[in-house]
Order: C-alpha cells, then sequence, then structure tokens
C-alpha cells in the first residue's frame, strides 16, 4: 500500500459532500451554513482532501472561491458517483418491497394546484406506504432536474428541443386553452373575446424563457401578425397576474388560480388559435424502482377517466 492510498483510506464521503457544496456555493462561510458545521471545519475537511490527492481544488475569487482544473474533473465524476450511490439505494429498495417507495414529481404551479393533488390522494388509497416529494418549477428547470436525476418524473409544458427529444420520454395529459389577462380598467376588459392582432399596441408582462412558454408565446402573436412590446418578464403565475392588476401591461396567460378578479380581466382568445399542450416526463435511459412505474401508468390510467380534472379552463 502506497503513502498516498493511506491517505485515501482516511477519506469519507462526507468529505465529498463537503467538496460538492463549496463548488456549488462558492463560498466557505455560506457552504459551511448549508452543512451546518463551522468554517474551520469546512476549510479543514477540504484541505486534507487535497492533501490526499496531492492537487488543490479551489481559486480564490473576491470574498469566495471558484473550481480550478482540477476540482472541475473531481466535481463531475463525484457527480456521477452519488448518482449511482442513490440508484443502488433505489434498486435495493425495489427488491425489498415493490409497492413502496419514495417518488420524487415536479410540476408547473397550474399543475401542481389543480392535477396533483387527485393524482397523489388516489393513488395513496392504492399505495398506502408510499411517499411523496413535490416541487413546483418552470419547465426549464424541471427538465434539468430530470436529467439530473433529482427527479422521477415532471409536469410540464410541452418540448420540442432535439436534445429533450432523445433523452426523454413524454406523454401529453392536457391541452390548455390560453387566455388575455388586463387590467378591469383596460378598454377591452368588458369585451370577453379578443383576436390577437387587436393587441398589436399593447404593452406585454411575458413569462420568461426558462417557463418554456415564451417561445410558443411569441410564435403565437407573430401568427397574429405583430411582435409584441414585452416590458417586463416573470417566472411565477402570481407575479404576471400581479403586475396585470396593478396596471403595468397586458399578459397572455395559461389558466391560473391566482387572479383577483377585482383588478383584472380574462378575456378568451378568437384568432388565432390559442393553445398549449401539458405533458409528463421522465428519463429514457434511467433506472426507476418499480413504484415509479406504477404511479407513471397510474397517472396515464387516471388521466382518461377524469378529463373534467384535467381541463381547468373551463371553469377559468
Amino acid at each position: 500500500m502506497t503513502n498516498k492510498d493511506y491517505k485515501m483510506n482516511n477519506v469519507n464521503w462526507n468529505q465529498f459532500e463537503y467538496f460538492i457544496t463549496l463548488a456549488e456555493i462558492q463560498n466557505y462561510t455560506k457552504a459551511a451554513d448549508i452543512l451546518c458545521i463551522t468554517q474551520p471545519a469546512l476549510s479543514k475537511a477540504i484541505s486534507n482532501l487535497e492533501k490526499a490527492l496531492g492537487v488543490t481544488f479551489f481559486s480564490k475569487k473576491g470574498r469566495g472561491v471558484e473550481l480550478n482544473y482540477y476540482g472541475r474533473i473531481f466535481l463531475d465524476h463525484l457527480y456521477t458517483a452519488r448518482k449511482e450511490i442513490f440508484l443502488g439505494q433505489l434498486k435495493i429498495q425495489s427488491l425489498v418491497s415493490p409497492t413502496t417507495g419514495h417518488i420524487r414529481l415536479a410540476s408547473l404551479y397550474t399543475i401542481g394546484v389543480n392535477l396533483m393533488p387527485h393524482l397523489i390522494k388516489d393513488f395513496s388509497l392504492e399505495c398506502p406506504e408510499v411517499t411523496f416529494a413535490f416541487h413546483q418549477q418552470p419547465t426549464q428547470i424541471m427538465l434539468r432536474m430530470l436529467r439530473n436525476n433529482e427527479i422521477d418524473l415532471c409536469f410540464c409544458t410541452d418540448y420540442t428541443e432535439d436534445e429533450e427529444e432523445t433523452e426523454f420520454m413524454k406523454a401529453i395529459i392536457s391541452i390548455e386553452d390560453l387566455f388575455v389577462l388586463v387590467p378591469i380598467d383596460h378598454p377591452l376588459a368588458r369585451k370577453g373575446k379578443v383576436d390577437l392582432i387587436e393587441l398589436k399596441d399593447e404593452k406585454f408582462i411575458f413569462y420568461s424563457y426558462d417557463t418554456l412558454f415564451k417561445k410558443p408565446a411569441m410564435k403565437l402573436m407573430e401568427k397574429a401578425g405583430f411582435v409584441p412590446k414585452i416590458i417586463y418578464e416573470a417566472n411565477e403565475d402570481a407575479t404576471v397576474a400581479s403586475f396585470v392588476a396593478n396596471g403595468l401591461g397586458i399578459a397572455l396567460i395559461p389558466p391560473i388560480a391566482s387572479i383577483d378578479r377585482t383588478k383584472c380581466a380574462v378575456l378568451k382568445i378568437g384568432n388565432p388559435i390559442a393553445q398549449r399542450t401539458l405533458c409528463m416526463a421522465w428519463r429514457k435511459d434511467s433506472y426507476t424502482i418499480p413504484i415509479v412505474n406504477k404511479f407513471r401508468d397510474f397517472v396515464l390510467r387516471w388521466l382518461t377517466e377524469h378529463q373534467h380534472i384535467t381541463n381547468p379552463d373551463r371553469n377559468i
């Protein structure tokens, strides 16, 4: 056994987790707070790890640090190692009991409000010992979480990027009508229905790019014959609705619950037809425990039986 082998035998997994956290946060004080250890303890753990491998991983950058060449290489391998350990735990868990386990989900806010409570409640009747972790995020963030194996399934806006198409599997779960949200004192507020071309001179509040709502919305307005004047962007339904309620502009929106009807009016769209497709997505090449596959199949079966819930825009 070499001296270096001996040193690596004294490195534990906590030091790897410390390294990953510091690499992501890039600040010793903040990373130590997240890890619930002291800054000196974190510094010593990183120093011991560097001594064991005979390199340094970080360079100073202002008040923080950044990974150097060696650090970036090591971080990639640690991400792979952590993923493999997690997958090993999942496999063992599935061997112990194929009807229990932990399912990690993410969805858009509207799906989280209108659909997920029903799905989880009814599935729990079939598999009462299953637990769930649930996140609400824009579509781009959910796809990144899915890619990094941080979630098992996501319920998102349909995507068309070539990379995602080859990396993920998906099933359409709903097609929603889109609407125009205007301040209650807007000249069109009492009209009830508009063609998009009528909005060509308006100021728009838009959803940001990471929602995957901006690009199809832009295409829709270009199809109507104009390029919208975008003055604000946000990635939360409530924020978009609040901006409109305060008279900052109008917005093209999916069906959302967080609308103050005393300050906003919701208008249907006549021409062109304005809709968005929602889907459930999962990784093609990632091992999933049987309970996740069981839940995915349950969702598809459940949706065919509950169309009144999967089309909430009827009641907007």
